[in-house]
């Protein structure tokens, strides 16, 4: 595959989880936390309750109807448990951390032959914390995170507000991420091309543009 092999691009925006975080691996650990720490129903039921409630209420605030601040309390609210949770499994999420094991290499050769920018959803200090644990904000000109800016994924502003910070255009940059939904919609809306890295081989999505698709951050 490879745009480094063909130079066609100068900037890749990329994401965060699912792409250079491996976020089912933090989230199983910080899930593993709040589970053993606030809740007496047994794991499985705890895992299949919070993914029932979380990943819909994901979806809702793609599509703006309901808030980031509303998001992190309802889905605890729906496990009938106080705020007080949300706050500690934020903190434990940026405790739990784990990158792929490929990332670090793979960013910095990256950064060796592209210009970086970090582009990422999510809660602002879970993010915040993510980059501080593992270090890796050095390999990205910027970091810019939705909420900060006023904005959310799929929107494509978000990356016409990245590529104004790095003075580039649309057409000379990549979008690498792991959901076609968010990082491919975010792209097909700003008019950039999309590297899909799809870890699991899932089959494509329906009316997303995928102009590369990668197996992991390494074969971008």
């Amino acid at each position: 595959m490879g745009p480094a092999r063909e130079q066609r691009y100068q900037v890749l925006l990329v994401d965060l989880d699912g792409t250079v975080v491996d976020y089912a691996r933090t989230e199983h650990g910080a899930l593993h936390e709040i589970h053993h720490r606030f809740f007496r129903m047994g794991r499985a039921e705890f895992l299949a309750r919070f993914h029932s409630a979380n990943e819909p209420l994901w979806a809702a605030y793609r599509e703006h109807r309901i808030t980031l601040a509303e998001l992190r309390l309802e889905r605890w609210a729906q496990l009938g448990a106080l705020p007080s949770v949300a706050v500690a499994f934020e903190e434990a999420l940026g405790r739990n951390v784990s990158l792929f094991p490929e990332a670090r290499a793979a960013l910095r050769r990256l950064s060796r032959r592209f210009r970086l920018a970090l582009v990422t959803d999510g809660i602002a200090h879970v993010q915040r914390a993510k980059l501080r644990r593992t270090r890796i904000g050095g390999f990205f000109e910027h970091v810019v995170i939705a909420p900060e800016v006023g904005l959310r994924k799929p929107d494509g502003e978000l990356l016409h507000h990245t590529l104004n910070l790095l003075e580039a255009e649309a057409g000379d940059a990549l979008m690498v991420g792991d959901s076609p939904a968010s990082d491919g919609g975010c792209a097909q809306a700003a008019g950039v091309d999309f590297c899909w890295v799809n870890r699991t081989r899932a089959p494509s999505a329906p009316g997303i543009p995928v102009h590369r698709t990668a197996t992991c951050l390494e074969t971008v």
